[in-house]
Order: C-alpha cells, then structure tokens, then sequence
C-alpha cells in the first residue's frame, strides 16, 4: 500500500498518540523515499518509512508503530528501521514532525545523498540523488567532502563512482 504525504503524516499524528497513551517520547530521523517525499514532494508515495529509532528503544518503538498499522489498516511494516545499516552516525535535518510526545526529523541532505548513492540501485536512487544534489551547492570536491562522511565504509567506492556519475550528469565533467 503506497504512503502519500498525508497519510505518512496522519501516522505520524496516531504515533504521537500512541506513545502519550504509553507515557513515552520519541525521537526517529527518516530517510529514503518518505524523507524525500515529505521535503520535497519528490513523488506522491513510498512503500514505507525507514527510520533510525533515536529513543526510545527500537522494540518499544516497533510495538507503537505496529499498534498505529492496526488502527490505520497500514502495512505492519510501515515504519521499520531496515535501513540502519547504510547509517553511519545520525545527522538531523529539517524537523517533519514536533509533538511533545515525538518528534520526527528527516536526515541531513549530506546523509540523504549519501544513502541514495550507496544504495544506487534503480532510477528511483538516481531521481533521488538528482534532486538531492541539486539542494547543495559547492564543487565537486565541497559537496563530496560534505556527503562522504555519511558513507559506509564497505560502500565508499559504489557511492565514489555513483556520485562521478551523478555529478557529470547534473554539472558536466568534475
């Protein structure tokens, strides 16, 4: 079931709901399609919501959002953490979502890029990293710096070539 803007913010709204009800605060930074959707209208759904479960922990968390798919007939899955492994440290960008019982924030738009270009798998990432790329401004050599600490290392030559790739497509030879 595809998620649109609202429909990720109306689950956003039913979390802070349930975490009052249990007397908890949250704090998750998301990433990938719904970040993107969310910042910038990039396109009018994503399959689900990956985030990185900053507080409190990631069962308590999982449970909340399991109890926000029952009650909106969401995927089970909605929101998971199934990208932590492309995170390396939590950046925090533009705030999505503020209650006193959740805040969501997306990633910066450094690890934003940086994830798209280790993921790189189909146009999506490419579309993705287009319009992520086109939201810095710098050289080659400023925006990489910027974006290369956010790679995992065992992604660094993957997201190096993408980011040549993306960069000669967008601005022409570095």
């Amino acid at each position: 079931m595809p998620l649109s803007a609202g429909d990720i913010r109306q689950a956003f709204d039913a979390l802070s709901e349930e975490f009052k009800r249990r007397e908890q605060r949250a704090d998750i930074v998301i990433v990938g399609g719904a970040a993107l959707v969310l910042l910038f209208h990039a396109r009018e759904s994503t399959k689900d919501v990956d985030a990185y479960f900053v507080k409190p922990e990631a069962a308590l968390v999982r449970e909340a959002a399991e109890a926000v798919a029952d009650r909106l007939n969401l995927p089970g899955d909605w929101l998971n953490d199934g990208a932590k492994g492309y995170f390396v440290g939590i950046s925090a960008g533009r705030v999505l979502h503020d209650s006193q019982e959740l805040t969501v924030r997306a990633a910066s738009i450094e690890q934003l890029l940086a994830m798209k270009l280790s993921a790189w798998r189909d146009a999506i990432d490419r579309s993705d990293a287009k319009l992520l790329l086109s939201q810095m401004a710098g050289s080659f050599d400023d925006v990489w710096s910027a974006v290369k600490p956010f790679v995992p290392p065992h992604q660094l030559d993957k997201a190096s070539y993408a980011f040549d790739d993306l960069w000669e497509t967008h601005h022409g030879r570095s």
